[in-house]
């Protein structure tokens, strides 16, 4: 079976050769979505970031489309579409590729924060020798990892590693070897009230969207300190400005907001005890090789559609 590609990222030649071992005979178009508009009629399978897919142009424009594979892990967008959920296209994502450099990103959020070494470096910058007095470790201390998929995991693994008491709150009871503690959702109160760090890695859903709010923040320890990396939208902004003006609690660290770009005017730039990064703790050179694998395994076995990796249940948003 002829198989038409289209990539919306640019793929090199060698991974353009390890998809026609994959599927003999393929063809495979790289280009960007303004200029993929000529090609999209003979598609069958499209690849490309959630926040490339104008889904529902692309239902008209594509009348062949069988599947898409998201290089992302969250499909957002593409499920915003009632047309394409209810439609018969296969969807696909890239989860658990994110694990190795969200729980990097985590730990280093972490140790830049218990060590002091934001304000260092800007002592630094200022040519001024001032030996910080307060500098904490992680050792011992308590993390709460609030969602346990597979960025979650990573994360619970490399903290356990530091010495870390960890505990975790997911909705199905499981085996996990790198938590001390397991918590069912109902019981997630317990979790963030023993907590010293808070880590959020859930998925964009109706039930998580707005969950970390004024109540939530009630609940840490005035000494926690709270980081998402899941999706801007499962807290509410203003709740957590408060907590942290207020010294609620201690301090946060934001890679994923509710908007993004973060505005220019956004309140979040002022707030001396959050740290903001732009929506990269993903972000790697190994990002898309890893993407490709779970595709070309699951290429090898389509049009089948009989033991694929990563299929989206389109109705239950993962």
């Amino acid at each position: 079976m002829e198989l038409h590609l289209l990539s919306f990222v640019r793929l090199s030649d060698e991974q353009i050769e390890l998809l026609h071992h994959a599927a003999p005979g393929c063809s495979v178009t790289c280009r960007h979505p303004e200029q993929a508009v000529s090609v999209m009629p003979d598609i069958d399978i499209l690849l490309g970031y959630d926040s490339q897919m104008n889904i529902d142009a692309f239902l008209k424009q594509m009348p062949k489309l069988k599947w898409i594979h998201a290089f992302s892990a969250g499909v957002e967008m593409l499920l915003a579409s009632e047309a394409f959920r209810r439609s018969d296209i296969l969807l696909t994502n890239s989860r658990g590729i994110h694990g190795i450099p969200m729980a990097e990103h985590v730990l280093g959020t972490m140790l830049a924060s218990s060590r002091r070494l934001i304000e260092a470096w800007e002592n630094q910058k200022k040519h001024r020798w001032s030996r910080l007095t307060s500098p904490d470790e992680l050792y011992g201390k308590t993390a709460a990892v609030i969602g346990l998929g597979s960025i979650g995991r990573e994360v619970a693994k490399h903290l356990k590693n530091m010495g870390m008491c960890v505990v975790a709150v997911k909705q199905k009871e499981t085996t996990e070897p790198f938590v001390d503690q397991l918590f069912p959702i109902e019981h997630l109160s317990e979790a963030l009230s023993c907590a010293d760090y808070i880590i959020v890695t859930l998925p964009l859903t109706p039930e998580t969207t707005n969950m970390f709010n004024r109540d939530l923040f009630r609940l840490m320890k005035k000494e926690a300190f709270f980081i998402n990396v899941s999706r801007g939208a499962v807290v509410n902004e203003s709740d957590l400005i408060e907590a942290l003006t207020s010294g609620r609690i201690r301090g946060a660290s934001l890679d994923v907001f509710a908007v993004e770009p973060l505005p220019e005017d956004s309140p979040l730039w002022d707030i001396p005890n959050l740290y903001i990064t732009p929506h990269y703790s993903s972000v790697s050179p190994m990002y898309l090789d890893r993407s490709l694998k779970i595709f070309r395994n699951n290429l090898q076995i389509f049009p089948q559609r009989i033991g694929m990796m990563n299929v989206v249940d389109k109705l239950r948003g993962y």
